[in-house]
């Protein structure tokens, strides 16, 4: 296995950059060194790294060639960022004439919250959050506006049953794709969401300044949460920009955070270690304020928790591909995890028949156990083979 430890230092250290707002010694000294730039670059497309990349790198003399590839991401980030607040704002404008009230999670108002430049916060879709009740009305808003569900994905009546959250898309090519949200996460499979109580969130929502107008927005308590949740829930603790989100999130708020309330929603939601994790990776590369006491009320033990703190250390590319094992080491009662494997294994027919769309409970089962060995079969072959 080659050895990738001075770029991956590179990109740690160039991350770390944009959260300090300067350059270290330490950075300069490792642009001086012979380095795999095809694989940089790389990692930067994959963790969405390319237009810090550009910020922090160009200045430093890096070759001409890595040097324009970074910047013409950079361009594309800025015009992605335009085009999303443009986005947002009809949306949101929209939905809120209509009485449905929508707090934008991530895209351009995280990157416009946390950012001082928001075209370094790429994003892929625009995630709205709505109150569950409003969902009959805000489907077809979205229609009128011109979305459809994202057939390639799950079938609507499956996600609206038993998920949390549906995509739909635009026939224009420049219009991104909305992920409608009436939960702040969604397990795989059917694996049984965290008791959230979404109806605290809105409780706790505040008017914030963002791009294009004012809007709700999640307190800085619960945004902290939902971003580790989702960071370990769906990216399995992969990628230095969902570190980066988090690192300055507590920058920004900083003394002002109440971490006592932090840790007692993440209990009782029983989001605990996936909060821990993220905060202590986060600590690890950025080494941002957040109490000793915290991961010390967080901290958790065990086999599952062990094995957890093992695949987090055997590189990056290893994690993305264990994304379906990560959300059940993460769940916080062994009750949670029993619960999930058995739906897993013996899902109802309701929910397959929904799923699959087969006529037969019989060849929804099939086509269920066939999706599900596929599924074992990565996991494995991720856990058990060597990183590239």
């Amino acid at each position: 296995m080659v050895d990738r430890c001075h770029e991956r230092s590179l990109l740690i250290a160039a991350t770390r950059a944009i959260l300090e707002e300067k350059v270290s010694p330490d950075l300069e000294a490792l642009t001086s060194r012979p380095l795999d730039w095809d694989w940089i670059l790389r990692r930067a497309e994959t963790e969405r790294l390319g237009a810090v990349l550009h910020v922090v790198l160009s200045p430093l003399g890096i070759p001409a060639p890595m040097r324009n590839r970074l910047r013409a991401t950079w361009v594309k980030g800025r015009r992605q960022y335009l085009l999303g607040v443009q986005q947002l704002s009809g949306v949101h404008s929209v939905f809120e004439r209509e009485g449905v009230p929508v707090i934008p999670l991530r895209g351009p108002a995280l990157a416009e919250l946390l950012y001082r430049d928001p075209g370094l916060r790429p994003f892929t879709d625009l995630d709205l959050l709505i109150p569950e009740k409003h969902l009959p009305r805000a489907l077809p808003l979205l229609a009128a506006l011109g979305y459809r569900h994202m057939e390639a994905g799950l079938p609507l009546p499956h996600e609206l049953a038993w998920r949390h959250a549906a995509s739909f898309t635009a026939e224009d090519p420049d219009t991104l794709p909305i992920d409608l949200h009436w939960g702040v996460v969604d397990y795989p499979g059917i694996a049984p969401a965290a008791p959230i109580n979404h109806q605290e969130l809105w409780d706790r929502a505040v008017r914030v300044e963002g791009p294009g107008s004012i809007r709700w927005g999640l307190c800085p308590e619960d945004l902290l949460i939902y971003l580790a949740l989702h960071w370990a829930v769906h990216h399995a603790l992969s990628g230095l920009i969902w570190q980066l989100d988090l690192a300055l999130l507590i920058l920004r708020h900083g003394q002002a955070l109440d971490w006592d309330a932090v840790s007692e929603r993440a209990v009782r939601w029983r989001v605990r270690s996936a909060l821990f994790f993220a905060l202590q990776e986060v600590l690890k590369h950025f080494e941002v304020p957040v109490p000793p006491w915290v991961l010390a009320r967080l901290r958790a033990a065990g086999v599952r928790h062990a094995l957890l703190d093992w695949l987090r250390h055997r590189g990056e590319e290893r994690l993305e591909r264990l994304d379906y094992l990560f959300p059940f080491l993460v769940m916080d009662k062994g009750s949670d995890l029993l619960r999930a494997f058995a739906s897993a294994a013996v899902p109802p027919a309701s929910w397959l028949r929904c799923r699959y769309g087969k006529v037969s409970a019989f060849g929804a089962y099939l086509a269920h156990y066939a999706r599900l060995g596929q599924v074992c079969a990565r996991t494995v072959r991720a856990g058990l083979g060597r990183a590239r």
